[in-house]
């Protein structure tokens, strides 16, 4: 297991009573908020299954409800069992809704010697990551926590190799789950998304191939849904804006491509049909 953060080893002299932790991995920051919570409670970086740890489960596929929060705060025990805190982790690949907020503010409010709180969220891309991680916590839940950002460990090379894509693509256990073959057909399309094309219609075949591809990955997933493939496709095509902004040279063309595949990644992440929203960028991406 990797070593704790630094930052985190910092907070261990004197633990706060609730944190945000903030980084540009979920990956990473859930495993940091683990080690540092059996840091804490127990003197030691390596996790066992502890009761005095516990991360927020919840049914729904984006957010922690109210009765999560519920479950935890009046339903479990807030006093450890056998460490010195019981810490309870919401993990940073599901929301907080507005009345879970709430609930929670009530909790931070008063805050018991014997818990501690740890909300982590991570952030999107072309924008400062510690700002748009900020953006999924209320202010009044915010100003009761210790905020801290922590950066991912994980140098990401845009090689379209398999294990630097599923390091980057962010998705919980995607590098054990996902079936190597057909993450390599999906990498070999992204790989041929970073050369410009002049046509709508080879556009269009290559990003018809990508949806095509994620719809073949995801079934190997539980979480076989419409939100699973969605994620995948956007973090897939912000690999390809990446690995065309990390090149020694860009010119105005491509980085206006960049922007036009940014545009359609946050109407995906807005609602809008994926099909559709490809079926439109390919003319427009023939249009430069």
């Amino acid at each position: 297991m990797k070593s704790l953060n630094f930052k985190l080893e910092d907070e261990c002299k004197g633990p706060f009573h609730a944190y945000l932790l903030l980084s540009d991995s979920s990956e990473y920051v859930l495993r940091q908020s683990i080690q540092f919570a059996s840091k804490i409670s127990f003197s030691e970086n390596d996790y066992q299954n502890q009761p005095d740890i516990r991360i927020i489960e919840s049914e729904n596929v984006n957010t922690i409800g109210i009765e999560d929060v519920r479950e935890v705060l009046n339903k479990d025990n807030l006093s450890p069992i056998s460490g010195k805190y019981k810490v309870i982790i919401f993990p940073p690949y599901k929301s907080l809704t507005e009345e879970a907020s709430n609930a929670l503010l009530k909790t931070l409010e008063e805050p018991s010697d014997s818990s501690i709180f740890i909300l982590t969220s991570t952030g999107n891309f072309w924008s400062h990551a510690k700002d748009d991680a900020n953006t999924g916590i209320i202010n009044t839940i915010k100003s009761r926590c210790r905020t801290i950002f922590i950066e991912s460990e994980i140098v990401t090379n845009y090689d379209f190799s398999f294990d630097d894509f599923s390091n980057f693509i962010n998705i919980r256990d995607f590098i054990n789950l996902a079936d190597r073959d057909k993450v390599n057909v999906l990498l070999d399309t992204l790989e041929q998304l970073t050369k410009v094309e002049t046509t709508s219609s080879k556009i269009m075949f290559k990003l018809q191939s990508l949806l095509n591809n994620v719809k073949n990955i995801q079934l190997e997933f539980e979480d076989s849904t419409a939100t699973f493939g969605n994620k995948l496709t956007t973090r897939s095509l912000e690999y390809v804006i990446r690995a065309l902004l990390t090149k020694s040279q860009i010119n105005k063309a491509n980085y206006r491509y960049c922007e036009l595949i940014q545009n359609a990644i946050e109407e995906i992440q807005q609602g809008m049909r994926d099909s559709i929203v490809l079926n439109n960028l390919s003319v427009e991406l023939a249009e430069l």
